[in-house]
């Protein structure tokens, strides 16, 4: 039993991360029998699930103790710093992956003991693939020379593609794209979880990866090591980080594009019933 905490703005608007992960948790834990309350103290567990001002408000009148604050907070800002200044103000703060994780730790200083990682769940897809196109080339704050280097790439190959822009479609789109086309050619940036990236992986699409390695938004002072897909292993598909190395791994790719089980590895590590699992062993453990 868990409290819920988030203003109605952040369900409005359109579809995104912090507005799938309330929508994901929710459906989530009612389909595994969980009882949650939304901005009501009911139970000995509260999950402030975006932390700002209006968060910062309710936690104030929370024992906090019983509070576990994320995957929605911003280090850099005040309410952000108010936490990391405050351990003692918390129980846990909750982060989406491993490398949001050794940002806390490296760059701020907050003990690994006050910090649990728990991605939101990913919904089983039940796309029926009816492929029409080779590609489905899906970028996401990389370059426009990077993106044509990318559709340079499948040209060569006479490879046909359509191209998705983050934030130019709509969910039904997005769904009639995904279950057309034969793999994805991410041209992606750092990823703190990636809920569009595993959706993509749960429809079953094998996965070439022009991936990140480092996050540097906030300058070279918080730089640290990340990823376009913090969720992998080999049987996703490829990934390769320089433009040299694109052509022998797309090679190595799509020489063995039916042997890869993305959507395998989703139901293992991000399905909805292993979410409510992680998520429960972090509020049972304190």
């Amino acid at each position: 039993m868990i409290n819920l905490w988030y203003e109605d703005k952040d369900i409005q608007g359109r579809m995104n991360g912090p507005l799938k992960v309330i929508l994901n948790l929710k459906e989530s834990l009612e389909m595994y029998g969980i009882q949650y309350s939304i901005n009501d103290n009911l139970y000995n567990k509260n999950l402030l699930l975006h932390y700002d001002l209006n968060g910062y408000k309710k936690h104030e009148n929370l024992d906090h103790d019983s509070c576990f604050i994320g995957p929605q907070f911003w280090p850099f800002d005040t309410y952000g710093r108010f936490l990391i200044d405050n351990p003692q103000y918390y129980n846990k703060l909750i982060v989406p992956s491993q490398w949001v994780k050794d940002l806390l730790i490296l760059k701020f200083g907050v003990s690994e003991s006050k910090i649990s990682i728990w991605p939101v769940g990913i919904k089983e897809s039940k796309l029926h693939r009816d492929i029409k196109y080779d590609c489905l080339l899906y970028s996401k704050r990389r370059s426009q020379l990077e993106v044509d280097k990318a559709i340079e790439l499948l040209e060569r190959n006479n490879l046909s593609y359509n191209i998705v822009s983050y934030g130019t479609y709509s969910e039904s789109n997005f769904e009639v794209i995904m279950s057309q086309s034969r793999f994805c050619f991410l041209v992606n940036g750092s990823e703190s979880q990636g809920i569009a990236v595993q959706e993509m992986m749960s429809s079953g699409l094998p996965m070439f990866v022009w991936d990140v390695n480092e996050w540097n938004d906030q300058g070279e002072e918080y730089k640290v090591k990340c990823s376009s897909v913090p969720y992998w292993d080999k049987n996703c598909g490829e990934k390769f980080f320089y433009e040299y190395e694109m052509d022998e791994t797309f090679s190595k790719f799509y020489d063995k594009i039916s042997s890869y089980s993305p959507k395998e590895f989703i139901t293992r590590n991000l399905s909805y019933e292993r979410s409510v699992q992680i998520l429960m062993e972090i509020l049972n453990a304190n």
